[in-house]
């Protein structure tokens, strides 16, 4: 019964967060033409690993329209951003289990 207690007190405790912060600002003179992440598990608090702008360079996958950057991206595989907009963190957490990552917006 107390270990059932101890359970229930936990869900209601542990909440759910979504966090996006930019880390420069966005260049506007640069389309938002594809995203690329690198994300690293969150489990009931503890991760390990490093996350970083070159791996989430990358792993571009179309955001959109491809308009004329349509002959330079691959469309069954990843193409690697060249050009960056905007780089930013993004943390989300759902009970104990969460993801933290890097995302990487622009054009190949």
């Amino acid at each position: 019964m107390k270990f059932a207690f101890v359970c229930l007190l936990m869900l209601n405790l542990s909440g759910c967060i979504n966090i996006t912060n930019e880390l420069q600002p966005s260049h506007p003179d640069v389309k938002a033409v594809l995203i690329g992440e690198d994300c690293t598990p969150i489990v009931l608090g503890m991760g390990f690993g490093t996350n970083t702008i070159e791996e989430a360079k990358k792993d571009g996958r179309l955001m959109g329209d491809a308009g004329e950057f349509r002959p330079h991206i691959k469309l069954n595989d990843r193409t690697a951003i060249r050009r960056i907009r905007s780089i930013q963190t993004t943390n989300f957490y759902i009970l104990l289990i969460g993801s933290s990552c890097i995302q990487v917006i622009g054009e190949p």
